[in-house]
């Protein structure tokens, strides 16, 4: 490729750094997630009033993690809905801040965080998805 200012190469490098979020290392935070929803959410209490709906439209279902785009990188937030078919509460919100019949928080998206500085996955998917993109990546 050729560019004929710093600029135009500033903003491609930026584009492909934006995708790579949005792709690579958006799967990575959603498998981070499934697994802190297992964890933090699913194996700490056994629920008495309603069927999990687990990996089937519940918090663990990967479609139901959201990307939205933000400056410099992405934003994952769980959108699994209420399985009453209410749409004035977010599931997310009653299970990380412990709201309603829940009998505690359970925030797994300080979980995912927490394993995520610790194991860099994070970091390694954006290594590699720039290195798919052609560029040298140390």
């Amino acid at each position: 490729m050729k560019f004929n200012n710093l600029n135009d190469l500033f903003n491609h490098i930026e584009a492909d750094i934006q995708d790579t979020m949005v792709n690579e290392v958006a799967e990575t935070v959603k498998e981070e997630m499934v697994i802190a929803v297992e964890t933090s959410v699913y194996r700490v209490y056994d629920p008495v009033q309603y069927n999990r709906r687990y990996g089937n439209g519940g918090l663990g279902a990967r479609e139901n993690m959201h990307i939205e785009e933000i400056p410099n990188g992405i934003y994952v937030r769980d959108i699994a809905p209420l399985d009453n078919g209410r749409t004035d509460y977010a599931l997310d919100d009653i299970v990380v801040n412990g709201l309603g019949r829940m009998p505690f928080p359970r925030d797994f998206y300080s979980e995912c965080e927490e394993q995520l500085l610790l194991n860099e996955n994070h970091k390694e998917a954006l290594k590699q998805g720039l290195k798919r993109r052609g560029y040298e990546v140390k």
